[in-house]
């Protein structure tokens, strides 16, 4: 039987799981969210505990596979199911019978300078054009953005301590333009401390998504590609840095990847083989 308490309790051990791993709120808010939506679709006499293989692919099928849902999606489903059944029930699921789904690998889409400066010359609101800058000038990921404070900014040095992905700390550049338009909002809203960005409802800080559907407003003005999103900033920096003979070691590092290997795929974004000798263009 699948009651409401035995299901809070494998909810609360993966929790704990993924706290013990390091692992991020919002993974765990992604974890439970697969987790809840699977407990649905079984009837409330069916044993979860003793489901097999072909009964969890009838619910991926339902929920991920003919809706068409995103490889990324049917992936987090799969990983968050593997967790469950090794950690409350002592069954490692057959890989073979329940895999993952292999990634395509696309490039990622930019925004040419001379846009991204339209966009932030046309921002009415000072904070608007903050997050903007954070993106496009820091390589910031939107959660990045929103959790900023005064003491990560250091001036005389134009660098910014940021804390990523897995509660890892790093430095990252920072232009005297974003310092600029900081400074402006700080003395504006007489921030001299703590969080830049605060959050409503007493809340210590902004919640992203607030930037997210501040980006979506103006993805739309601006008819922007399909493919373009907030992220779009970050791939832009990374690329434009490259292109103006950064290191890419030193990338690696801003953006605070582990593997090399993610930051490379802005190498082939910021070729350019204009003027190569023996290539003529039309």
């Amino acid at each position: 039987m699948n009651t409401d308490e035995n299901q809070k309790i494998w909810i609360d051990k993966i929790q704990q799981n993924l706290i013990l791993r390091g692992r991020s709120d919002k993974t765990f808010v992604n974890y439970k969210s697969v987790l809840n939506r699977f407990f649905k679709f079984y009837d409330s006499n069916v044993n979860i505990a003793s489901l097999k293989e072909n009964d969890i692919i009838d619910f991926l099928n339902h929920e991920y596979l003919i809706p068409n849902k995103c490889k990324c999606s049917y992936n987090l489903a799969v990983c968050s199911i593997r967790l469950l059944y090794i950690l409350c029930f002592n069954v490692s699921l057959n890989r073979i019978l329940l895999p993952t789904s292999k990634l395509t690998k696309k490039l990622p889409t930019i925004l040419s300078i001379d846009l991204f400066a339209k966009i932030v010359n046309d921002q009415k609101f000072l904070k608007h054009k903050c997050w903007l800058l954070l993106g496009f000038f820091c390589g910031l990921r939107v959660s990045e953005v929103a959790r900023i404070k005064v003491e990560d900014v250091f001036v005389k040095q134009n660098r910014l301590k940021v804390l990523g992905k897995g509660a890892k700390e790093r430095f990252t550049i920072l232009p005297n333009i974003v310092i600029k338009a900081l400074r402006a909002y700080c003395i504006k809203n007489n921030i001299k401390s703590g969080y830049i960005f605060k959050g409503s409802n007493n809340k210590p800080f902004m919640n992203e998504k607030t930037i997210i559907n501040c980006f979506s407003t103006i993805k739309d003005l601006y008819n922007l590609d399909d493919n373009i999103s907030f992220h779009s900033l970050r791939h832009s920096f990374a690329t434009y840095y490259l292109l103006n003979g950064g290191s890419l070691l030193k990338l690696q590092s801003m953006l605070g990847h582990s593997n090399i290997n993610t930051t490379t795929i802005y190498i082939h974004l910021s070729q350019s083989f204009n003027g190569s000798d023996g290539v003529k263009y039309v």
